[in-house]
Formats: C-alpha cells, structure tokens, sequence
C-alpha cells in the first residue's frame, strides 16, 4: 500500500490493502467484495475515527451495520440487503475520506529524547 506516493518501509508486513477496498468501491455492483480487505478497512476505520476523535466522520452505526458486519465476516456479503450494502458503502467511503485527509509527516522531526534513548514521546 502507498500513500501519497509514499511506500510503506516494510511491504512484507500485514498491510491494509485500501487500494483493493477503494477498487470495489469504484464500482460495487460488478465487483466481487473483497471481504478480507472490506473488514480489515472497517475495523481500521473505526479505530482511526476514535484515535483522532472524528467518530464523527463516520456514519452512525445501527442494526443495519450490525447485520451487514456480521455477514461480512462469516463471508456471506453475498447476501446482504440492498441496505446493508448502502450502509457498508458509505461507511468505507466516509473511512477512505477520513483517512485521505490525515496529515502527512514527510519528515518526521528527530525527537531528541528518543534520540537519546529517555524513551519520553
């Protein structure tokens, strides 16, 4: 996964695969769902959202969810309702759009007390 043009140090590590997320939200209807990836997104999302408290970015969840996560993770997304689909769609949009608007650190100042080895943030 990049970012802004930006790869990751890593590839090799557990990386969310939003480029595929993104790709089946381009069209939904003909695009098979990435179920893995949808539910890494989600998860992801929702704890960007809380980690930077912008819940507010991100739909209201309710039963709807619920259902449609529940499907989504025992691999049936299939089978959703039209509204579970919409639900889903919206909170995987609305999650790509809080991500793409995170602040970027290009590069990051040198921290002298890690630096150092204190160990303080």
């Amino acid at each position: 996964m990049s970012r802004r043009g930006r790869r990751l140090a890593a590839p090799e590590a557990d990386v969310l695969e939003l480029v595929r997320v993104q790709h089946w939200l381009e069209d939904p209807v003909r695009r098979r769902v990435p179920a893995g990836a949808v539910l890494e997104a989600w998860n992801f999302f929702e704890d960007l959202a809380r980690g930077i408290d912008a819940v507010h970015g991100l739909p209201q969840q309710g039963a709807v969810h619920n259902s449609a996560y529940e499907r989504l993770f025992g691999g049936e997304c299939a089978s959703w309702t039209s509204g579970e689909q919409r639900a889903v769609l919206e909170l995987i949009a609305a999650g790509t759009e809080l991500w793409n608007s995170c602040p970027v650190t290009v590069k990051p100042r040198s921290g002298g007390a890690l630096d150092s080895g204190l160990g303080r943030l």
